[in-house]
């Protein structure tokens, strides 16, 4: 049940657009790692390491495609952010259209 594909392009030195990247699905351990760094980032000011994080989950939910390098010089700010909180939003959405019932608390005779 993938949904919209995750997308970045990385641009050149002229900004003009380059190489478009995309990935389908997104693994669980990505979206483990998504969430405990938003949580992290809304807690405090952004830092370097917090970028350096970012970058490092983008490479990883891509699946290597394009390594930091090619993110430092070419990823729009934008996109990057974009991709994280996608990712934390789209298995928002799934965890809220779990059909599974709650168990009830009510023991059977």
């Amino acid at each position: 049940m993938a949904g919209t594909p995750l997308t970045i392009t990385l641009y050149g030195p002229d900004s003009e657009p380059g190489k478009e990247y995309s990935r389908s699905i997104i693994p669980w351990g990505i979206l483990k790692k998504a969430i405990a760094l938003t949580k992290s980032i809304d807690q405090k000011d952004v830092t370097g390491a917090d970028m350096d994080a970012i970058a490092g989950l983008v490479v990883e939910a891509f699946g290597g495609q394009f390594t930091l390098k090619d993110l430092d010089q070419g990823a729009d700010i934008g996109e990057m952010l974009s991709i994280l909180h996608s990712i934390v939003a789209r298995a928002s959405t799934l965890v809220r259209a779990n059909p599974t019932p709650t168990p009830s608390s009510k023991k059977k005779k």
